[in-house]
């Protein structure tokens, strides 16, 4: 291309860059999932403890847990607020302040 022409090389150049800017789809950030084993209980003795199997997903901090026909949201944002979260070796477990836990176990 001979240099007489700077706009069209400069218009090249942008589309080119932006082309590469734009992301794959192959090349997305998916989250970290797994099937786990949870379990769930009330601070309320008389209510039963439920147990099963469930699904964690965790991105950037914020954590998603499906246990049976439930979805508990755990955004990084409310830990120390409306959750407390303590890790450990055999999983992590979630206190709520709605009067619950739910105890994601690693298999």
């Amino acid at each position: 291309m001979p240099l007489h022409h700077p706009l069209k090389l400069t218009c090249r150049l942008l589309l080119l860059s932006l082309g590469l800017a734009i992301p794959e789809p192959g090349t997305r950030v998916h989250a970290d999932s797994t099937i786990a084993h949870c379990q769930l209980s009330h601070h309320n003795p008389s209510v039963p403890v439920e147990s099963g199997p469930c699904r964690f997903s965790q991105r950037q901090g914020n954590v998603t847990v499906m246990f049976r026909e439930r979805t508990f949201n755990f955004p990084y944002r409310e830990a120390g607020l409306r959750y407390q979260r303590s890790n450990s070796k055999s999983g992590i477990r979630f206190d709520m302040s709605d009067e619950s836990t739910i105890e994601v176990l690693w298999r």
